[in-house]
């Protein structure tokens, strides 16, 4: 098992800036963030890539919402976005972010979790009409936070995995 992620760990770190935005893309945040720290990538290369590629999201998620097309790639996105939306307005963690407000953007756009993020983040900000500009403060704030909170989680299973192994070699 050693040997596997000793290899992994050697032929992808040759080329993970080629797989780190597909990674991102396919895994979302923690895969990204998660992957290139076990790499042994520092704080200064993940956070600002991961923070820039969350920033980008934001306007392509204000306009998959707000516009609708005849063209059937916008139609599927608009299903998608409006499917997305009935299932968060159903939800309870939505009823407890509306509550919250401005927290509750900053809060779901920064969980690790499968439904949030930048998508949920920026459907929620738009949902409880914030102005754009206070939007992608709180989104940006959401995902400097969502990286720190990874960054931490992975460091500490670095830790554990060093001590484990300590303990196996000894």
């Amino acid at each position: 098992m050693v040997d596997i992620i000793l290899f992994l760990k050697n032929n992808l770190a040759d080329h993970f800036a080629l797989y780190f935005i597909p990674l991102y893309i396919l895994g979302g945040r923690p895969a990204a963030v998660l992957s290139a720290q076990f790499l042994g990538y520092k704080i200064s290369f993940i956070l600002p890539i991961v923070v820039m590629l969350d920033t980008l999201q934001i306007p392509m998620f204000y306009f998959l919402y707000s516009t609708i097309s005849d063209r059937l790639v916008m139609k599927k996105f608009s299903e998608r976005a409006e499917k997305k939306q009935k299932k968060l307005r159903g939800s309870k963690l939505f009823d407890w972010m509306q509550v919250m407000g401005a927290p509750g953007v900053v809060a779901i756009t920064m969980l690790p979790v499968k439904g949030c993020g930048m998508w949920s983040g920026v459907l929620l900000a738009k949902l409880l009409n914030f102005p754009k500009s206070t939007s992608y403060s709180l989104l940006i704030a959401g995902s400097i936070l969502g990286c720190a909170f990874l960054l931490g989680l992975g460091e500490g299973l670095l830790r554990l995995l060093s001590l484990v192994m300590n303990e196996l070699c000894i």
